[in-house]
């Protein structure tokens, strides 16, 4: 993450043992490339242009005489075109040299994230004699990566949302002791609330559901619209925040906790699987880097889902296991996932993802959410001090 750095992505695209890499937009089509090359997402960008990185030497700039001053901010030979001859000419002449380059482009679609390459593009660029491979690794290895300054940066933070989430479910208990009632919004508030005393950001909306709310896993309450919470409910918080530094990255936890003295046995055992299904996954993320293997997204999310499919509750279990975690809530590394995708990019070390299987049944839905990291060193830890091991008993 961070500023475009030529050097760093030479380095990467020779690791990947390719000839270079090209990003290629139209019209905003290529987010991905707009966020590695610094354009903001609000340019007027009406042509198309190209930025080919070669794995060395000097990057070519092909862009429309009309809109010659986007790729200004970096460097390399800028290359005008103004028909399609001319910019066939300049493509030519640019990946003459080029056997097998990456673009935002996955076979079969498998990885939407990074598939941004529409088909005619695609064959334009290989009618040139290049093999074109996906850059999901190379994107992962330069867009996904903390430095030192992030983790730290994140440490207090991911444990600061621990406390959050548990003064949260005190203050359900304060509320039903004096009041016997507060609501969804009440809470979210306060979590808000706690947010801007320590100067962290969010994306809107903090999840707080009760009882059938909590098993929607996108629900957010509004000032216009939310529950009420009593005594006998079952309560999910769902929480994310980041520091306003420049380049923080995010902290995401979620909780599950039940108004009253005892827990009932039908959320009791729905946590247990949800929590063996993520210690399940986070057990082979660990095992595998102590071994010095790969790991892929998939394999992440076949662990968690195996557990929750052989306890019965596979259909309830509808969406993937992870996702990436840097400055956006949803990064732009790998994904824990072979349920919406078959996301088949490595997990690499100085990275984030979070692992937060769950079990939505019409009634109410558990979910359990940590966030990892992998040290450069490839220690894998949980941020944000103890997970949780038991549904909080609010009452108790």
């Amino acid at each position: 993450m961070g500023k475009f750095n030529l050097n760093k992505i030479q380095e990467i695209i020779n690791k990947m043992n390719l000839d270079g890499w090209l990003l290629y937009d139209f019209r905003g089509s290529n987010d991905v490339a707009l966020d590695i090359l610094d354009i903001p997402r609000e340019s007027h960008l009406t042509r198309r242009f190209y930025y080919y990185i070669p794995k060395s030497g000097t990057p070519s700039k092909i862009v429309n005489a009309i809109e010659a001053y986007h790729l200004d901010h970096l460097p390399g030979l800028k290359l005008k075109y103004s028909n399609h001859t001319s910019l066939s000419n300049h493509l030519s002449e640019t990946l003459k040299n080029a056997r097998l380059i990456a673009m935002e482009y996955s076979p079969l679609n498998a990885i939407p994230y990074v598939s941004k390459i529409d088909a005619g593009t695609l064959e334009q660029i290989k009618s040139y004699g290049v093999e074109v491979v996906t850059s999901g690794d190379l994107i992962s290895l330069f867009a996904a990566v903390w430095d030192e300054a992030q983790y730290l940066d994140n440490i207090p933070v991911a444990n600061a949302m621990t406390d959050i989430v548990k003064d949260a479910f005190n203050l359900i208990k304060k509320k039903i002791l004096t009041a016997g009632v507060t609501n969804e919004y009440e809470i979210q508030k306060f979590i808000n609330d706690e947010f801007d005393k320590r100067g962290y950001i969010t994306e809107p909306p903090i999840i707080v559901g009760v009882n059938e709310n909590s098993g929607n896993p996108h629900y957010g309450p509004s000032e216009e619209e939310f529950k009420e919470i009593k005594k006998g409910d079952f309560v999910l918080i769902d929480l994310w925040a980041k520091s306003k530094l420049p380049n923080a990255v995010y902290a995401d936890i979620t909780w599950t906790g039940f108004v009253g003295e005892t827990v009932p046995e039908k959320y009791v055992r729905i946590f247990n699987i949800v929590a063996e299904a993520r210690d399940t996954a986070f057990n082979l993320v660990e095992s595998r880097f102590k071994e010095g293997k790969e790991i892929r997204g998939y394999e992440v999310d076949d662990a968690a889902r195996n557990v929750i499919t052989k306890a019965g509750y596979g259909e309830y279990y509808f969406h993937r296991t992870g996702h990436s975690i840097t400055t956006d809530i949803h990064g732009s590394g790998a994904h824990m996932d072979n349920y919406e995708t078959r996301d088949e990019r490595l997990l690499l070390p100085s990275t984030s993802f979070s692992i937060e299987p769950g079990i939505y049944l019409p009634e109410f839905g558990v979910r359990s959410e940590i966030d990892v990291f992998v040290k450069p060193n490839g220690e894998v830890i949980a941020t944000g001090g103890a997970r949780q091991n038991e549904i909080v008993v609010i009452l108790k």
